[in-house]
């Protein structure tokens, strides 16, 4: 029943994020934000006591409290939602490259590849200033990946411990080395890029939270 929850809810969270993370930035950013930083105190938790994942209360608490923090400083501080999601992007795009790549990528090699993705992603976001554009793209991809692994977190196919990688290596470690399909993957990219296409023809419909509230420019 656990896993089966995990996973309808990163599902639902990713749909959300997926189709809707520009015109509904102001609820998805923060619920995003969290997610992310839920995910990393829950596993910051793992690798200082060598615990499972979400195996204990300390785990689940960690994961509670950065969350609403991540949750707290993006509802609060709009671009900085803006930098967390595209550094999850970064993320997301370096470790599941580097699992397609290497077999087992664990580790110092895992942990520095994807702080430096989460790092160039999360300092383009500052730098390009182009917080419409860079939501779009990072909520569609982050969305897809997440309702990848929610369907296949409540198939079975991923478990709860798998996720403690990441979504984007549970997905690849399924597909590449346990036998899963490739349909996998190319429903995740094939997501993403719906997702991507159905935010940018309603971005006209979007609102940002400047110093005035005006509609969303990509340039």
């Amino acid at each position: 029943m656990e896993q089966i929850l995990i996973g309808l809810c990163l599902a639902a969270i990713g749909v959300l994020l997926c189709f809707f993370g520009l015109r509904l930035w102001f609820i998805l950013l923060p619920v995003a934000a969290g997610v992310i930083g839920f995910y990393i105190g829950a596993r910051f938790i793992q690798e200082l006591f060598g615990t499972g994942f979400l195996s204990t209360a300390a785990s689940w608490l960690a994961g509670i409290v950065l969350g609403f923090g991540f949750a707290f400083m993006s509802w609060f501080l709009w671009y900085a939602g803006v930098v967390i999601l595209a550094g999850a992007f970064g993320a997301i795009l370096a470790s599941g490259l580097l699992h397609a790549l290497f077999e087992q990528p664990w580790g110092w090699a895992l942990l520095v590849v994807t702080v430096i993705g989460a790092v160039v992603c999360g300092a383009l976001a500052i730098v390009l200033h182009l917080p419409s554009s860079i939501v779009v793209v990072a909520a569609a991809f982050v969305g897809a990946a997440l309702v990848v692994a929610g369907v296949m977190t409540m198939l079975g196919t991923v478990t709860i411990g798998e996720l403690a990688n990441g979504v984007a290596i549970a997905v690849v470690d399924e597909v590449k080395y346990q036998g899963s399909s490739w349909l996998w993957v190319l429903g995740w990219l094939a997501l993403a890029l719906v997702g991507a296409l159905f935010q940018f023809q309603s971005i006209a419909q979007a609102r940002l939270p400047e110093a005035r509230w005006v509609r969303a420019q990509t340039i």
